[in-house]
């Protein structure tokens, strides 16, 4: 049985007398607490399984399991291991019972028979100072959330403090990068201005001469197609740079000699640096260097590091070129007597739009070449690399690429093609007068029967009722555009097999699988030289 209590943790009484249950209960009333009983320690233990207790007045003398081995359960289990225990015993305790008592978590004694009062005044004050470590407790643990929140809050404050330096850095770090991206922009739009009027600038004046009567020579052919040549390779780099930058660029990978590229690169290369009186020493070794990368490309780097020796070596400098081959690497190094590179622009000279360096003329250059050399090696898995020891110095380029396994022959630099021995039927369609005029012109100077037009449709007309041998096409045509021509040409005129080459400033390899899906035999990409296009049309008339 049991007595309501309006407030706090119950009292657990166990007593195999229901006397003495009766006379603790009546004894504890005034304590308003529920007071539980029990006639077993095994009683006990199963009110412990359910409930929470504030004190346990507990027999010493019970049948089956007595007061110390009850006391021993309840110490053993972790919520109930810290409630207060008072033993009721009978008989006066002695020494080793005391102990005992003790040990296992006794506070105090109680004899029999009960004194209310006393037991009363007992449990109250052990209810008292249990209340009063609890709410020690819940204070302590009060603190220690209150102090978690606040480390918690700093922590946060700090991380936030900390995101907000780190986004301000990277803000300046952005702020610089871009302002340094204007600088070099602003810079190469004023170089790319100079460096296209250097050759406009003769292109210019031999047209002048021409006009005024002056004989055209040899000589002004040269300057001409010197200049157009810088013109081209100017706007081949900006495209390049392009098609890299959005990776769109693919190699034409076949078996190569390296030695070969560079006596080819050299010999195109030659002109320009004897022209300035350098001294060019090559050694090349006799064995051919097998590796694996696109033919063009590969020379294309090698006479952007000649070229630049000439630029940055004053007149009568000296240039040496080596190509050679360790056990898996093959070699090239350009070296100058030249000006030498600042160790502080060495880290710097391979990005895009580095154009800190003067030539002994005052000349400097697109700061695209380097980049692009740097970037067309990379995607050879090679690396190009420079050292100088600064200032007036020289400077010396180092490629190197992969030695190719194999030691199956290797392939050279492409001749040119000869132009065909018969006349040839040709149509050139182009709305651009200047340049339709001038490639049938050039085209009848070899002997060719030519006929043009200005738009797609005419051109179109001019294939079905000439059947010519081959058909110079431009893309962008007004009527029908190129693709749409040679389209209505295949589906209409299946039985004409002339053959299609496609005329555009486009000449990437996505620009050249389109016109091949399009139906055209050919890709040739403005501007093209007269070489280029006798080869293209020998190439196709071959295959028809």
């Amino acid at each position: 049985m049991s007595s309501a209590a309006p407030h706090g943790r119950p009292i657990l009484v166990v007593d195999d007398v229901p006397a003495n249950l009766l006379a603790a209960q009546v004894a504890l009333e005034p304590l308003h607490r529920t007071v539980i009983t029990a006639t077993s320690g095994a009683q006990a233990l199963a009110c412990l399984l359910e409930e929470d207790f504030a004190l346990v007045l507990l027999d010493v003398q019970m049948p089956d399991m007595d007061g110390y081995e009850t006391a021993q359960w309840i110490r053993s289990r972790e919520r109930s291991t810290h409630v207060p225990i008072i033993f009721l015993t009978a008989y006066d305790r002695d020494d080793a019972s005391s102990l005992r008592a003790y040990e296992l978590g006794g506070v105090d004694f109680i004899l029999k028979p009960l004194v209310g009062e006393v037991l009363r005044a007992k449990a109250h004050v052990l209810i008292s100072l249990q209340q009063h470590a609890e709410a020690l407790a819940r204070e302590r643990s009060e603190r220690q959330h209150e102090q978690r929140r606040r480390d918690y809050e700093t922590a946060a404050l700090r991380r936030e403090r900390d995101r907000e330096l780190a986004a301000n850095a990277e803000l300046a770090r952005l702020h610089a990068a871009l302002a340094e991206s204007d600088r070099r922009k602003d810079a190469f739009i004023s170089i790319l201005a100079h460096e296209l009027r250097n050759p406009l600038a003769p292109t210019r004046s031999a047209i002048d001469l021409l006009r005024g009567g002056a004989p055209l020579t040899e000589h002004m052919i040269d300057i001409l197609d010197r200049q157009v040549g810088t013109l081209a390779r100017l706007v081949d780099d900006l495209l390049v740079v392009a098609r890299i930058n959005a990776n769109k660029i693919s190699l034409q990978t076949s078996r190569l000699d390296l030695a070969a590229i560079v006596e080819h690169a050299l010999a195109s290369a030659a002109p320009a640096i004897e022209h300035s009186g350098h001294a060019i020493e090559l050694e090349v070794t006799a064995t051919p260097i097998a590796v694996a990368g696109d033919a063009e490309r590969l020379g294309q780097v090698i006479s952007t590091l000649l070229t630049n020796a000439a630029r940055y070596t004053s007149p009568g400098g000296r240039i040496e070129v080596t190509c050679t081959a360790e056990a898996e690497a093959a070699i090239v190094r350009v070296r100058d007597n030249g000006i030498g590179i600042p160790p502080e622009l060495q880290p710097s000279l391979f990005e895009m739009f580095v154009q800190e360096r003067i030539g002994p003329d005052g000349s400097g250059g697109l700061g695209l070449g380097l980049a692009l050399a740097h970037r067309l090696v990379e995607l050879h898995a090679g690396t190009l690399t420079v050292h100088s020891e600064g200032h007036g110095c020289g400077s010396t380029f180092e490629l190197r690429l992969p030695r190719a396994e194999s030691t199956t022959s290797v392939a050279a630099p492409k001749a040119e093609a000869s132009a065909p021995a018969r006349p040839i039927k040709t149509v050139v369609i182009d709305d651009n007068d200047d340049a339709r005029e001038l490639i049938a012109a050039l085209l009848e100077g070899k002997g060719f029967e030519v006929l043009a037009a200005a738009d797609g449709n005419a051109g179109l007309a001019l294939i079905r009722d000439h059947v010519p041998d081959v058909a110079i096409v431009d893309l962008t045509l007004p009527g029908l555009d190129g693709f749409d021509l040679v389209e209505a040409l295949r589906t209409q005129f299946p039985q004409v097999k002339t053959r299609m080459i496609a005329l555009s400033g486009r000449g990437a390899a996505e620009d050249r699988e389109r016109t091949q899906r399009a139906g055209f035999d050919a890709h040739l990409v403005k501007p093209a030289s007269a070489a280029a296009i006798m080869a293209c049309i020998a190439a196709q008339l071959q295959r028809g």
